[in-house]
């Protein structure tokens, strides 16, 4: 196997190791983890994963001429910034009680000085 395609099977694997890490997807493959791990992904992540499974299957089918070293390695450095910007544990897009509060709030206050403006107005 060339050096280049057991370079590629080594950061499949860290990307795989982060997934499981940081969102707690465990699959056999990057592309199965990719999947799982969708909802906390934004599409350009999700693009250069795919890519990145693309070129991990060549590598260990021997197609590595086919792989673009400096495109996998972008597609590895915008995959692991966001793998990395997930904070263990937590839900995609989760929506805390404090931001529901806040909104409620923020949304009560407003009609109330509508109501007040609109009454001043004489309008109603």
């Amino acid at each position: 196997m060339p050096a280049v395609a057991v370079i590629i099977l080594q950061k499949t694997e860290r990307i795989s190791e982060l997934l499981e890490e940081r969102v707690g997807v465990k699959s056999a493959s990057l592309e199965t983890g990719l999947r799982h791990a969708r909802p906390h992904l934004p599409q350009e992540a999700r693009a250069a994963g795919q890519r990145m499974a693309v070129a991990a299957r060549l590598a260990q089918q021997g197609g590595i001429v086919d792989v673009d070293a400096h495109r996998f390695d972008d597609d590895y450095r915008v995959l692991l910034r966001h793998i990395q910007s997930i904070t263990p544990g937590t839900k995609p897009n989760s929506f805390s009680l404090r931001q529901f509060l806040m909104g409620g709030a923020t949304a009560l206050a407003s009609g109330a000085l509508l109501g007040v403006g609109l009454t001043y107005a004489g309008l109603i």
